[in-house]
């Protein structure tokens, strides 16, 4: 047991002894290999993220269903990162000139980041090389939502046709309820025609009120979402998010420093080892065969 102790206080003072003789390179190494990362930090392209947080609007109840009803948050976030939106953006901008439009589109889509929280608010971060284009590629990708959002052909044509149906008929149902109102049950001798009366006033009020809904809404659908929506405009940052230069010093840092010291201890039993006359002929085989090696290469 004594024997044992022994050993292990000599091997511990060597690997001690070990660190001393070398203390110089493993502390000039860490910091010199740290400030060329902190440089190289430097001088990588930086990146800033500008913010915005729209908020949809909540589809009012409607007799029938429109054709083209107001998208959810959800939905809204897909087609963000979607050809319908990146295509013209990058047009507008000149983004990724020369590249395949293909390769254009997955670069921008890595830009943007669509997503809804908790509160239902869609929340875009999109991410540039400079503030002011992070924030005008923003800009851009919001505006070319909203242009999205506006009925194609066919659904203008059908929603016209419906707004058309439902000023005729609002009309129509507001004659008949002030005339009802109007003439009240002073005609009616009967109870029951009195409350069949009463019961018909409520369901044109109703009408009244779900037609006159669908005089209000569709005209907004027919001119897409307004800019209202965007609740925060994209902001312009002032600080990057990466790179992290200060991290990747000291991750340089402490990198280099383990594998200094790594290198230390295998030189250090390498130098060892060769005092044993069996592996000393080991390692002079290892050199032959790695300097064939090369040779043949």
């Amino acid at each position: 047991m004594e024997i044992d102790t022994e050993e292990n206080e000599v091997s511990l003072l060597d690997l001690l002894l070990v660190v001393a003789e070398n203390l110089k390179l493993l502390i000039l190494g860490p910091v010199v290999v740290g400030l060329l990362a902190l440089a190289i930090g430097y001088a990588l392209p930086q990146s800033f993220i500008s913010q915005a947080i729209l908020a949809l609007p909540t589809p009012i109840p409607t007799p029938t269903q429109a054709p083209t009803p107001t998208p959810t948050p959800t939905q809204a976030a897909a087609m963000m990162v979607s050809p319908v939106v990146l295509d013209p953006v990058i047009g507008s901008l000149k983004l990724f000139a020369g590249r395949p439009i293909d390769v254009a589109r997955t670069g921008l889509a890595k830009q943007i980041k669509a997503v809804v929280g908790k509160d239902g608010l869609l929340r875009l971060d999109v991410t540039a090389n400079s503030p002011l284009e992070a924030q005008t590629l923003a800009n851009a990708v919001i505006g070319t939502w909203l242009k999205s959002t506006v009925p194609g052909d066919q659904d203008r044509a059908d929603l016209e046709k419906r707004l058309a149906y439902a000023k005729v008929t609002l009309a129509s149902v507001s004659r008949l309820l002030d005339r009802l109102t109007t003439e009240g049950l002073a005609n009616l001798n009967q109870p029951l025609t009195r409350g069949e009366a009463g019961t018909s006033l409520v369901a044109v009020g109703e009408l009244q009120a779900r037609y006159f809904a669908e005089v209000l809404t569709i005209p907004r659908t027919l001119q897409g979402l307004s800019g209202d929506v965007v609740k925060q405009s994209p902001t312009l940052p002032t600080e990057p998010v990466a790179p992290k230069k200060s991290l990747i010093a000291v991750m340089a840092a402490f990198g280099s420093g383990f594998a200094l010291l790594l290198w230390v201890f295998l030189r250090h039993a390498w130098k060892s080892v060769a005092q044993d006359p069996q592996a000393a002929e080991k390692q002079a085989k290892l050199r032959a065969a790695i300097g064939l090696k090369s040779r043949m290469q």
